[in-house]
């Protein structure tokens, strides 16, 4: 493998911006991609001028799936395949990492957001497309299987059904029905996603970021949990915000009338 970085790093009023750089491949995904990623995101974790992260590719393509070539030249036999995925899965760990981070993650799609990429933007808290984004979730095309949790995240995001005949045809679509499904929030001209998703981390920076963090908690939990249960979680949540530096100062700066000075503790 390559020893030359798969990814950009940048960062811009507050949001760390990670760019896919494997423009030849059309960003496709590979182990040292998403190991890159994970570490520069860890990093950004704990690290309180960032308020949020933002995965994107280039004007051809968010990620154009997994690097099925490189899969193909694997010398591993097919047991040995399987071993290797549960003892060894950068990508498994990788998708798992993306749902736990407590930060807001938006993914910034131009072009082709495809098979395992779509499964990497569905794990972000949401989605930005361009007019050119084309998403589909296409491994049966390929006799493959969407294995970063695609068919559920689809389905949570779309329905059970919809999900269904997107997964079964492999069949691409465009931004404005990605727009109407809901798998977009937002669709913006040509090479204005990154843009886009800036603009929502500026809206974000000015809420507080223990506030965002927990509310994230409270969302994610939800689809899993009773009324009664968010209530309660959603308590305890409440009452662990009390003890914030944050709390006090989003109150003061409100009777005071100002702009609050977050500082996430």
């Amino acid at each position: 493998m390559s020893g030359d970085a798969q990814i950009a790093v940048s960062t811009e009023g507050g949001a760390g911006v990670i760019r896919f750089a494997r423009p030849e491949a059309r960003n496709a995904l590979t182990d040292q991609m998403l190991s890159e990623t994970r570490a520069r995101m860890e990093t950004w974790e704990n690290d309180t001028s960032i308020v949020s992260v933002i995965l994107t590719g280039d004007d051809a393509a968010f990620c154009a799936g997994g690097d099925v070539k490189g899969a193909a030249a694997s010398d591993l036999a097919t047991f040995d395949k399987y071993r290797h995925r549960h003892a060894q899965s950068v990508w498994h760990d990788f998708v798992r990492f993306l749902g736990n981070y407590t930060k807001p993650v938006i993914a910034a799609v131009e072009g082709y957001a495809l098979g395992g990429g779509l499964e990497i933007a569905l794990r972000c808290d949401f989605i930005v497309g361009s007019e050119t984004a084309k998403l589909g979730l296409t491994e049966a095309r390929l006799g493959l299987f969407p294995i970063l949790g695609g068919a559920w995240s689809l389905a949570r995001a779309v329905g059970e059904r919809k999900a269904k005949e997107l997964a079964f045809t492999g069949r691409r679509i465009d931004a404005e029905e990605a727009l109407a499904l809901g798998i977009l929030n937002h669709v913006v001209p040509a090479g204005a996603a990154v843009a886009k998703a800036l603009e929502i981390s500026g809206e974000i920076k000015a809420s507080a970021p223990l506030s965002v963090m927990a509310v994230k908690q409270a969302v994610n939990r939800a689809a899993s949990q009773t009324f009664e249960e968010a209530l309660a979680g959603g308590g305890d949540l409440s009452a662990l915000l009390m003890f914030s530096e944050d709390r006090a100062e989003g109150i003061a700066a409100f009777i005071e009338k100002r702009k609050p000075e977050w500082k996430g503790t």
